[in-house]
């Protein structure tokens, strides 16, 4: 056993050497060189000679460490092609531990010595703490293979949807983000990482030969490594964060024995004497490098890199912080220029020489503004991504067979609305799937295709976002949804109720939690934590739902959190910005259309619907320029299919402003969002239109 851990250790060691072993440095060619001579002496005194493995062992590392010798000896006409035959004599060799792995479980089942998570010879990796000094590498090597990750995740999850059709380039994709992230955890010693991205880096090489076809539980464990993969960067990620070791993955060796019962047992690991072995590693390298992959001697050099420059465009790494404190600067930028102007405005009078140059300074101010704002623009294509595996998993899960179609992932927002976006797209995708989408067998019964549909479209509209969650699903029934709300109290018997009225209660807090949702109206589980979650983006969420043809969700919401489009209302001496996408229409009120509440609140006749009434001077308690309301005006602001009215003095401009938090002494001010400076300097209040709608109704 000891001999065993021994031999794992020095391939792994072997393995890390040759992912940046250069011809140029011939010191590590014969360091690599010793490993391989200590490599067959380990092989000799575990007096497994006799074993097919360790005879592989032993066959591969004595041709390796030949080959080796004649480099240094320099009697190789092609040093670069020898070099070459290395590498894949190390990967065979990576591929035989994974065997001795498997079984090593097997071996200790008959002894009863040790259960699977304890064996020594299967945690290859030992106890690993990342030391100061590769803090840096480590989280370029995060950032790296994430991007990585990702891609062959949307790879294989669109490479599912063809099998038939053999996308070579998509199965390239794939391969190549295995074959990189190996090479990457070859150079920082991360073996576990390694030996997962060489055995998937197998199984996609027999389909790429033809020899597999990808469907089925194949393509399941290529999934299920991809997660592995997710959760071996977190536990890294955390352990730089808390500078304590790197936690194994339990389960990796069972992954491991799933990728290669997958290849059905032929690996990468084929002895160097195989003609076919060394074709397909050799035809590998051919196809990585023809997509220019970064060859195992720039693994070091590219891990290293803090920028890089890819299709002829320059992309560089930089700090969100950084990015942050441009935005905010920018924005203090456009504030005092707005003060400078609305001083020479006022002081020299709009037809001077100076108050031209002031405006075309407020131009470039405001270019520079939105370009910064632009460089916090991602696409919302990692969110649909995750969706599509989640609709993916839980539909394989739920027995039902589910076309899941994206449109729009190129539409660009800021990046900390994605962040927090993910969520509830992901609880409204689920219970399509859940609760949607019916059963194959329901399906065909009523006449639909067995196969459901769930699309997902993004796009921009009069300077918004738009997300829409679609499903032709068994839809929203309004019947029992208004019989649920009045068992549990949250509306009483007998109110009428508009279509929308009754959707929107779906999203009220603990709607739907004693039953099923299906018993009630096939949707509704925890969709009140969705709504708060786009509410807190800004955002709006309406519902749209025909019974046995689907249901349709929209999500509106700015394209950034930094700035908003408000309408300056005059009360008294002050000013407030409401927000632009709030109001739906102003107007001079007659006596005919208020009329009071039982002396307690005030209501507007408007349009045949009855509509609360806010006077913010009141609210705010400042002296208004008249009581009279004959005099003022309203302002209708909605807020998902509540309304009320707000009194004001007057309307003044509409402008863009940088939102400010109040800070933490005042902290949350219901009816209050945020503030805002304005041009002569002074500060005026956002309002906050789902506080001042509650406000109204109480």
């Amino acid at each position: 056993m000891q001999n065993d851990t021994e031999l794992i250790k020095l391939i792994e060691q072997a393995a890390s050497m040759a992912s940046v072993l250069s011809p140029i440095n011939m010191s590590e060619v014969e360091d690599l060189q010793k490993i391989l001579n200590q490599i067959n002496q380990t092989v000799v005194e575990t007096g497994g000679c006799t074993n097919q493995l360790f005879q592989q062992i032993k066959g591969t590392t004595s041709d390796a460490a030949e080959l080796l010798q004649k480099v240094l000896e320099k009697q190789v006409a092609d040093t670069d092609k020898s070099i070459k035959t290395v590498l894949q004599a190390v990967s065979a060799l990576q591929g035989l531990i994974d065997q001795i792995a498997q079984q090593a479980p097997a071996a200790d089942s008959q002894s009863n010595q040790k259960d699977l998570s304890t064996n020594s010879e299967i945690d290859v990796q030992k106890d690993m703490v990342i030391s100061e000094e590769d803090v840096s590498l480590i989280l370029d090597f995060i950032a790296e293979s994430v991007e990585h990750i990702n891609s062959a995740e949307a790879a294989l999850l669109e490479l599912e949807t063809k099998p038939d059709d053999g996308d070579k380039e998509l199965l390239n994709r794939i391969l190549r983000a295995f074959h990189t992230i190996k090479g990457l955890a070859g150079f920082l010693n991360l073996t576990d990482i390694g030996s997962l991205a060489h055995a998937a880096e197998n199984l996609l090489d027999q389909t790429r030969k033809s020899q597999l076809n990808l469907a089925g539980e194949s393509i399941d464990v290529l999934f299920e490594s991809i997660s592995m993969m997710k959760e071996m960067g977190v536990s890294l990620s955390e352990a730089v964060e808390t500078h304590k070791p790197v936690p194994k993955q339990k389960y990796l060796p069972q992954l491991l024995g799933k990728l290669k019962t997958a290849a059905e047992g032929q690996t990468l690991a084929a002895s160097l004497d195989s003609p076919e072995g060394q074709k397909k590693d050799e035809k590998i390298d051919e196809i990585l490098a023809a997509a220019d992959q970064v060859k195992p001697e720039d693994m070091a050099s590219q891990v290293t890199a803090k920028a890089e420059t890819v299709s002829g465009g320059g992309k560089i790494k930089v700090s969100t912080d950084r990015l942050d404190n441009l935005i905010n600067m920018s924005g203090e930028l456009v504030i005092a220029q707005s003060i400078v102007a609305g001083k020479v405005n006022k002081s020299l009078g709009s037809e001077h020489s100076l108050c031209s140059k002031v405006a075309h300074q407020g131009k470039l101010i405001r270019e520079l503004q939105e370009l910064s704002m632009s460089m916090r623009m991602v696409p919302i294509q990692g969110a649909f991504q995750k969706m599509a595996r989640l609709v993916r998993d839980l539909s394989h899960k739920a027995g039902k067979n589910i076309d899941f179609v994206t449109v729009g992932e190129e539409t660009e927002l800021d990046r900390s609305i994605v962040d927090k976006i993910v969520d509830p797209l992901l609880h409204m995708a689920r219970n399509s799937v859940d609760h949607g989408i019916e059963p194959p067998e329901e399906r065909e019964k009523v006449g639909k295709n067995p196969v459901g549909r769930i699309e997902l479209r993004a796009f921009h509209q009069a300077g918004n976002v738009v997300i829409e969650i679609d499903d032709d699903g068994r839809g929203l029934n309004k019947e029992r949804i208004l019989k649920k709300a009045i068992e549990s109290g949250i509306i009483k018997a007998g109110r009428e109720l508009n279509d929308q009225e009754i959707f929107e209660l779906i999203f009220h807090a603990g709607f739907s939690t004693v039953e099923k949702v299906t018993d009630v109206s096939g949707r509704g589980v925890g969709m009140d934590v969705v709504k708060k979650g786009i509410e807190s983006l800004r955002g709006k969420i309406y519902t749209n739902s025909t019974l046995g043809k689907g249901t349709t969700f929209t999500v509106r919401m700015p394209l950034t959190l930094a700035i908003i489009d408000g309408q300056i209302v005059k009360v008294g001496d002050e000013r407030y910005i409401i927000p632009i996408n709030s109001v739906l229409r102003s107007f001079k009120p007659t006596l005919k259309q208020l009329s009071s509440v039982q002396n307690r609140g005030e209501i507007a006749m408007v349009r045949g619907r009855l509509i609360p009434v806010v006077r913010l001077y009141k609210l705010f308690g400042v002296v208004p320029k008249s009581e009279d309301v004959t005099e003022s005006l309203l302002v209708i602001v909605e807020e998902g299919s509540e309304r009320c009215c707000l009194l004001v003095d007057e309307l003044l401009d509409q402008q863009q402003f940088v939102i400010k938090n109040l800070g933490r002494d005042l902290g949350k001010v219901k009816g209050i969002s945020g503030g805002a400076i304005m041009g002569d300097g002074k500060v005026s209040l956002i309002l906050d239109i789902p506080g001042l709608i509650e406000l109204a109704q109480k």
